[in-house]
């Protein structure tokens, strides 16, 4: 008896919910539409939150959503199949279970929609559609094709255009970079890292329909909107806001983000001035200022290195073209991992047919005359980057490693 109520349960679990993923026209009334904003989460790919539609049947209590964005990989190693591009996004549709956000911690905020029953039509034809075999799997696009987009794009379909029409002409109040960075203010590392390798086409004027890449900016430019139905009534779209949770230990997204750059040239100059009373301890203990010298010229190029090959690989070998149009390729490249022997070479002194010294010098002099050439250049309208905070940080470091210093030290004796 108890294995057949087993087998009964079973059933139930696997039945029941697939007669319920399925939306009755019927019923359209009892349904309500609600786009879901969630908060950020810890992992890198949820650092600037989430968004839904989500669909309630008021009558079951069952909550469904649908969801763009959501991606699969052929092996165990997220990063390697990002690297060569096999990652797979799809639209999905399925239960959504809230209970999962706020054991994470995040901001949870739920806008219901006044809709018609043509408006719900139109979405619902279209996700069902959408959610085809044939359909589910696009080109994914950290900023013009995500899952904030997917919602603004199907608000705007059902709308019959009103949506996009009344943001697509207005001046956004932020870059594409401007936003991104709102959300990494406090982590630094990160922080300076993704404003490097972050290109120039960020940093061009967008609209507010753009800035809708970011789920809080869905939620702020809906609670506010008004659209008119086929009898030329206007109605609110939002009919009601519900923070179902709010975040308790996570920073705050701000509203814009900080200005970081004098921070980082603070940080340079300081760092220069370490090197420069360094150096000036070279007579008194050559031997240790060699050792200190050549590891930390070492150290600097395996990390400026690195970073240069991300941006190399980005610029050259992955087709995401928000990294294309970087200047700082131009100063910080793979070329700079040749310190890391060299710095070696020369705190070891074993340098023997060539002279390590100098050429860390040669080196550390391009790396000064081509990011000051490159900040020049990005002062004209037509070369701007708004990449200052990277100027500030290495080019200070650059030049008291360059041979500069000692040509000046020659001219003025």
């Amino acid at each position: 008896m108890i294995r057949k109520l087993a087998v009964l349960a079973g059933l139930v679990l696997i039945f029941i919910p697939a007669a319920f993923s399925q939306i009755d026209r019927e019923r359209l009334d009892d349904y309500t539409f609600q786009v879901a904003v969630f908060g950020p989460s810890d992992d890198l790919f949820i650092w600037w939150g989430h968004t839904a539609l989500v669909i309630e049947d008021t009558q079951f209590n069952f909550l469904r959503s649908f969801d763009w964005g959501i991606f699969s990989y052929p092996s165990d190693n997220f990063l390697n199949d990002f690297i060569n591009e096999r990652v797979q996004y799809s639209f999905t549709f399925g239960f959504l279970n809230l209970n999962k956000f706020i054991t994470e911690d995040r901001d949870i905020t739920l806008y219901t929609l006044n809709l018609d029953r043509t408006a719900k039509e139109i979405i619902l034809d279209y996700a069902e559609n959408r959610v085809l075999p044939e359909n589910r799997y696009y080109d994914y696009h950290q900023f013009l094709d995500n899952c904030a987009t997917g919602v603004r794009d199907v608000i705007d379909l059902a709308l019959r255009g009103q949506f996009k029409a009344a943001f697509e002409g207005i001046p956004g109040r932020l870059s594409f970079r401007q936003h991104a960075r709102r959300f990494t203010w406090f982590r630094p590392f990160p922080d300076w890292f993704f404003d490097f390798l972050m290109g120039q086409n960020l940093d061009e004027q967008i609209s507010s329909w753009d800035e809708m890449f970011l789920p809080v900016e869905i939620g702020r430019n809906i609670a506010g909107f008004t659209y008119v139905d086929d009898f030329g009534a206007e109605h609110n779209l939002v009919s009601s806001v519900h923070v179902f949770n709010a975040s308790r230990d996570r920073p705050p997204v701000l509203h814009e983000p900080l200005k970081t750059w004098p921070l980082y040239l603070v940080v340079g100059l300081l760092a220069m001035m370490l090197l420069f009373a360094l150096d000036a301890r070279r007579i008194k203990n050559p031997r240790l200022h060699r050792v200190l010298w050549g590891t930390i010229q070492s150290l600097l190029g395996l990390l400026l290195g690195a970073a240069g090959f991300v941006l190399f690989f980005g610029y050259f070998i992955m087709s995401d073209d928000y990294i294309q149009q970087n200047f700082n390729l131009l100063y910080v490249n793979p070329l700079l991992l040749i310190m890391v022997p060299l710095g070696i070479i020369s705190a070891a002194n074993i340098g023997r047919i060539l002279n390590p010294a100098r050429i860390l010098h040669i080196m550390w002099t391009y790396v000064f005359i081509a990011g000051s050439i490159a900040a020049l250049l990005t002062l004209l309208p037509f070369f701007f980057q708004q990449n200052q905070s990277v100027y500030g940080l290495i080019l200070p470091i650059a030049f008291v490693l360059s041979g500069i210093p000692q040509k000046i030290k020659e001219i003025l004796s």
